[in-house]
């Protein structure tokens, strides 16, 4: 129950009685979200675990009530050189604060995951690593950094990508296969820019049912 019960109660922490939730949470005293702009501004970085997130929308999806997204990463230079990235010919070690896609959680517009998805290369300029190496990477992914404000909504990241540590892998192995089919099936030369792919993949969730599902096991 630990994860379960560090979720729970950062969620219930960032929910008033006045219907306001993670989302408004994100906002800390601004009014409201504007399209792409990170949450918090200048992203939660931890340089101590190399864990990353932030919160942003593109476009409300008024068919799924779809808000945004947390997108969570790990930093290239706090996941150890043994294990080697996927050798592509465009990645440069050298760009700045180079790091690892874990996964997005999708949010809905009354504060709840309701699913996880993970993108292409050309819309994150990570390092790529194989599916093979996911679990490895979300066990570093630990938020350490002071500000009890933002200490609430660290814990909720950090918890949710624990829960669904099984998804998130399944999630890695589906956009390798993904991207492996392309380049079979596609003349595109390099399928990590090909702007026609831009999710890879991606499943639907329900925390309650999770933490069912992880007690019950």
């Amino acid at each position: 129950m630990g994860y379960a019960s560090q979720v729970l109660e950062s969620q219930q922490l960032m929910t008033t009685a006045e219907g306001k939730n993670i989302l408004h949470y994100t906002l800390n005293k601004k009014q409201r979200h504007e399209r792409m702009s990170h949450y918090p501004k200048g992203d939660r970085i931890d340089h101590s675990t190399g864990a990353q997130y932030f919160y942003h929308c593109h476009r409300e999806n008024f068919e799924s009530t779809e808000h945004g997204h947390f997108h969570c990463f790990l930093r290239y230079k706090h996941i150890p050189k043994s294990i080697k990235p996927t050798p592509l010919a465009d990645w440069d070690r050298y760009i700045d604060n180079p790091m690892t896609h874990l996964v997005a959680i999708a949010m809905n517009q009354l504060g709840q995951p309701i699913r996880l998805f993970t993108v292409n290369r050309w819309v994150t300029s990570e390092v790529w690593y194989g599916a093979e190496h996911v679990l490895s990477f979300l066990k570093r992914y630990k938020m350490t950094l002071d500000d009890p404000y933002w200490q609430v909504l660290d814990k909720w990241v950090e918890g949710i990508l624990q829960l669904f540590a099984p998804q998130i892998s399944w999630l890695h192995q589906e956009r390798d296969r993904k991207i492996q089919l392309h380049q079979e099936n596609n003349s595109v030369e390099n399928p990590y820019l090909d702007y026609d792919l831009e999710e890879l993949s991606q499943i639907s969730i329900d925390l309650k049912q999770q933490i069912e599902w992880i007690i019950g096991a």
